[in-house]
Parts: C-alpha cells; sequence; structure tokens
C-alpha cells in the first residue's frame, strides 16, 4: 500500500551543478538542484533559481550562463557555493575554485568541472513566490576527453562521476551501475 505524502519537490535523484552567471570578470556561481533538460529540438535546460540570488543577478544582467556539473568528489566545494551568498563572498577566490572562458557565451566556465554547458535564457517565469523558472537554451558543451567514451562522441557517466542531490534527506550521492540499455530492453517485454 502506498502512502500518501501531498504536493512535493522531490524527485530522486537530482543533478547538483554549479550554475554560473557573469563575465571572467565578475562571476559567481550556485549549486542548484532544481534543474532539468527542457526539451532536445532546441536542446534547453529549465531551472528554479531564488529570486534573491547574486548568480541571478548576474544572468539577468548578460542573458547568459554555464551548467557546470562537478564529480562527486568535489561535494564539499558544491556545497559550500549553495550555501554562501555571493553578495558576501567570492566564491571563486575562497575556494580556490577557477574559471576558463566558455566559447561562445560571456560566462565562464568552472575549469574544475568536467563536464560543462554554455546557454542563453530563452525565458523566465515568474513562479509567484521565492523562486524564478529560467529556460536556456543549450548552445555548446564542453567535456574533458578523459570522461568521454571510446568512441570519443559522448560522455562516459561513469567516468563523470556527477554529483546528484537528494532532496528531503539532504544527501548528496553518487550514481550506481547501469541497469540496460534504455529503447532496447523494453522489446523483451511481451504484451499479453
Amino acid at each position: 500500500m502506498k502512502k500518501r505524502l501531498g504536493p512535493s519537490d522531490r524527485l530522486y535523484p537530482m543533478p547538483c551543478p554549479l550554475v554560473l552567471g557573469g563575465t571572467m570578470e565578475h562571476a559567481d556561481a550556485l549549486a542548484v538542484a532544481w534543474i532539468a533538460i527542457g526539451g532536445a529540438t532546441p536542446p534547453t535546460v529549465v531551472m528554479a533559481l531564488r529570486q534573491s540570488r547574486r548568480t541571478l543577478e548576474l544572468i539577468r544582467e548578460t542573458g547568459e550562463f554555464t551548467v557546470n556539473i562537478p564529480r562527486a568528489a568535489d561535494a564539499a566545494v558544491v556545497d559550500y557555493f549553495g550555501i554562501v551568498s555571493g553578495h558576501d563572498h567570492d566564491k571563486f577566490a575562497e575556494s580556490g575554485w577557477t574559471l576558463e572562458p566558455a566559447s561562445v557565451v560571456s560566462a565562464p566556465l568552472v575549469a574544475e568541472c568536467p563536464y560543462n554547458l554554455e546557454c542563453r535564457v530563452l525565458t523566465e517565469v515568474d513562479q509567484g513566490g521565492s523562486h524564478v523558472l529560467v529556460i536556456g537554451e543549450i548552445v555548446e558543451s564542453h567535456a574533458e576527453e578523459n570522461i568521454l567514451d571510446p568512441t570519443g562522441a559522448k560522455v562516459d557517466v561513469e567516468l563523470l562521476d556527477p554529483l546528484v542531490y537528494i532532496a528531503g534527506s539532504r544527501e548528496y550521492r553518487r550514481l550506481g551501475e547501469k541497469v540496460a540499455d534504455a529503447f532496447s530492453i523494453g522489446k523483451t517485454v511481451k504484451p499479453e
């Protein structure tokens, strides 16, 4: 039997990237749990950002941002980026993490993150509360060569070892083992 839990902000697991706004000269980033791919054509990302965040202010100034995927081993630094305010702290100077120029947008990439997306804001949706939805078009992506599959064309998620967030229990985790190949295992299910 299932128990009703009421409306929830929990979907398991959630990625935990660093979203960065600004420029090489003036940037801020924060850890974002409420983020997802919004579509494929064009490739888009959708995220909910708290209205008070400095990173959102910088995204609004340029209309651009980057999404930077950290490794699970970097949970402490990612958590730091999420718990201190860019209004009061230079998170990059304090953490020792570095910026590198993006190739298409003005917002830089986080050098320590092995996978990065460059995005341009398509629209914002005010939810009437503490958060705003930002929808961005992904205009470029970058991956360290050591996380690519043998063909060099796709990210090997096991090599990436991305940090994920478990809402509710407030835990950081890493992904587990591969279970099956999508779009093929379902062919083994026979209709009655």
